[in-house]
Formats: C-alpha cells, structure tokens, sequence
C-alpha cells in the first residue's frame, strides 16, 4: 500500500532541493510479510501519521502546464482523409501492375526500383491505402540498404516518407521506432554536428518525450536513466559547440527541461525520515522500486535544471526565452527572490508578454502532439493571478457543451495544482490580474 505523507520537522538533506511544493514528500512503504514481533506503538505510530496529514498531502502537489491541458492554439495535427476515390484506386493498381512488371524484369533488387517504390507509396497515400503505401516505402527501404548498405544516406527520403506517413495517421509507435532509426543512421548524437542529425535528434526527442507524457513511470527505471543520460550528453555536447550553439542550444535545453519537468510530476520522491527509520527498520519494510541511480537523478533535479538553464544563459545572456526559462524553474520551486529578479530582465527584453500572468512553465513549453492523440475538448478558463502567483476565483467552461457543463474533476483539480507567475507592472512589480485561456484537454 502506497500512502502520501506530510512529514513535520523533515530537514533537507543537502543535496535535496526544496520540493515545488512544501507538503509533496512521498513515503513509500511495504511489507511482503507482517512480522509477527512488530510492536503495537509501531503500529499506532503510523497511523497516527497517517491520520494527521493523509487529508492535506496531496493538495500541492504540482502540475505542469501542458498536462493534462494546453493552449488551443498549439499546433493541430495535421488532417488525414482516407480517400477511396475510384479512379485514384484504379490510378494506384495501374502503378503497381507497372511496377511488378518492371521489377519482374529487372529483378527484385535493381537500384531503379527504390524511386519506383516511392512513386507507388506517395500515390497509394494520395487515395488513402496507408497500408499499401508503408509497405511499399519499407520495400524502397530495403532496397537502398542491399544496394548502398546500412548507412547510405540513399535512405533519409525514403524515412522521411515514412515518417510523414505515421505523422498523418496517428501512429506513434512507428513514428517512434523509425524516428529512432533515422537518429542512429545519422550518428546518434555524435559531433561533429551537421542540421540534419540535429533535427533528427530532436525529432527523436520530441516523440519520446511525448510518449512518456500520458503514462505511468511506474517500473520505466532503466528505459528513464538511459534517455536522460542520452539526453544530457548530447545537449551538453551541442552547448559546448561553439560552431553550433548559439542556433541550437536553447533547442536542445529545452528538450531537457522538459524532461526535467515531467520528471519532477512523474516521478515519487523519497525522504529518508529517522522516525521511519527508527521505527521501520525491519528489512520487510523497504521500497521495492528504489533505485540508486534513479533516487539520485530525483534528488538533484532542481540543481540539473538550475546548471543546464544557466549554462544556456551565458550563452545568449541576451534571451528572453533563457531569462525566462531560468525564472520558471526557480519559481516552480518557489524560490520566489531569485525567479522574481530574473522575470524583471526578461520582462525588459519582451515587455508585452509580462502584462499578463501565465501557468509555468512558459519556456520550455509542456504540449502533447496532437497527431497521436484523440480529439481533443476545447475548455475555457478564467481566473485571478495574485501577485505571489495563487491563483483564486476560478471559472471552467466547455463551449462545446453548452452551459452548466463542468470539465472533469480530474482535470479542474490539476488546473488549481498548476504554478502561475504572476503580471509584472512596468517590468517592476508583480501584481494581481485576471488571466483567461482557451486550453483544449483529451477526456
């Protein structure tokens, strides 16, 4: 059984940074078997723990903006129509009768085929025979690797097709897997840099990303540790670039903010306790799920956030995207002085966007790809941004729906959990104001 606790007079450890939220400390217990000498006042510890703050823990735990909701106008999914148009159909069947012919007279893998497979796969996408085309782009495929081996860039077009496919129809998980296959073939990762293995590198991270988004990170230890540690190497390497940087570091920090910020929601945080200790000493008292290296990416992750958004800051000292991603963080976790100066600098270099409060974090932006998800539920939202950043005097709406119909509760409780920033006066003063958002949710 899993509990939540507020635990009063916990000291930090050192390299504990204070959580987003003063009450989000979790405590994992189990027990594989009761022992039978476990003393009564243990037990009655507990439950008095239990008792005192079970009601209160969860109620600031954090959630960042983009999920479960995100602004409207965020890029839509781009729309797909299986057409069966007759004459595309028989336009299709024609194109492929012309190519089994040719590829029964010049054999199965003669280097002109790979062009004739494309040709069939973009008609068979235009009428809207989405299996056929895949198959044969996977054909193309094949061919270019028998013909120029495993590594010849003959391939980039042929995936790029491939990737365009699943983008229009929805598919993540082939999306996923060739997406990582175009990053490999491009170097994974390796300088020295060149834009496409650049852009393939975030195409790659944007989709893994985006399929961590919705789920449980429940039992992911290893499959996490190697996408930070994937993540972290090359964004460190892309910022250390000096041929390359000043374009794309920010992009690729941002990418790990992201990662950073899911973390810090998906993630449980443990604290070690010596009233628990003391008390639960027993070995069948103990977190099945801990992992070492895994607790310590948790402990630290407001300092690996803090290191990768100033790092990005000494380069572009002048970015208002840096200053306000740098300011995000620290508010996020309620290091008020420090976000609050860093917003004043920001706020000079883009003055418009401070005359308004905003759900954190602005840069770098939380927002699930709608190619892969179901139609979204547009919600309209209304409520006041103290100038701490509380936001009170909430009003939901759904303009589909109609009046007098409420968004989900799960969804109105993660909106209140959500951190706000507040407006700023004259890049000086924060100060309280009305905020409304057109957001869309996926029920």
């Amino acid at each position: 059984m899993r509990r939540v606790f507020l635990l009063p007079g916990v000291i930090q450890s050192p390299i504990q940074p204070l959580p987003a939220s003063p009450r989000r400390v979790f405590f994992a217990l189990y027990s594989a078997a009761m022992p039978a000498q476990l003393s009564l006042n243990k037990l009655l510890h507990l439950l008095v723990l239990v008792c005192l703050h079970i009601s209160v823990a969860g109620a600031d735990t954090p959630v960042p903006f983009g999920l479960p909701v995100q602004y409207r106008d965020a890029e839509a999914a781009p729309d797909f129509v299986a057409r069966k148009d007759v004459s595309e159909l028989a336009s299709v069947d024609q194109a492929q009768a012309r190519l089994e012919e040719t590829e029964r007279r010049l054999g199965p893998y003669h280097p002109s085929l790979a062009g004739e497979f494309v040709l069939v796969a973009q008609l068979a996408m235009e009428a809207g025979d989405v299996g056929l085309a895949a198959s044969l782009y996977d054909a193309a495929l094949h061919n270019v690797r028998v013909n120029n081996g495993l590594y010849g860039d003959q391939q980039l077009p042929i995936l790029r097709g491939l990737l365009d496919l699943y983008l229009l129809t929805g598919n993540r998980e082939g999306f996923e897997a060739r997406a990582a296959y175009q990053f490999r073939l491009l170097g994974s990762g390796l300088p020295p840099f060149e834009e496409g293995e650049l852009r393939a590198a975030l195409e790659f991270f944007d989709v893994s990303l985006d399929a961590l988004m919705g789920v449980s990170w429940e039992g992911r230890g290893r499959e996490l540790l190697a996408l930070h540690s994937r993540f972290e190497s090359m964004a460190e390497a892309v910022c250390a670039d000096a041929s390359v940087n000043l374009v794309w570091c920010q992009p690729f920090t941002f990418r790990l903010g992201r990662f950073y910020y899911l973390s810090e929601h998906k993630l449980d945080v443990f604290v070690d306790d010596p009233r628990f200790e003391r008390t639960f000493s027993d070995p069948e008292w103990q977190s099945l799920d801990r992992e070492p290296r895994l607790e310590a990416l948790q402990r630290r992750l407001f300092s690996k956030g803090e290191t990768v958004f100033e790092r990005l800051l000494e380069i572009n000292p002048d970015s208002p995207e840096a200053l306000s991603a740098l300011a995000d963080w620290h508010w996020f976790y309620r290091k008020r002085d420090e976000a609050t100066s860093l917003y004043r600098r920001a706020c000079r270099l883009s003055p418009g966007r401070f005359t308004q409060a905003a759900p954190l974090p602005e840069y770098p932006r939380l927002a699930f790809n709608w190619a892969f998800q179901e139609p979204a539920i547009p919600l309209d939202v209304s409520l006041t941004v103290t100038e701490r950043g509380k936001p009170v005097d909430m009003d939901f709406s759904l303009p589909a729906a109609g009046a007098g119909v409420d968004p989900p509760g799960r969804i109105r409780r993660a909106i209140r959990s959500m951190v706000y920033r507040p407006a700023f006066i004259a890049c000086s003063e924060p100060v309280e104001r009305e905020l409304k958002m057109e957001l869309a949710f996926i029920d």
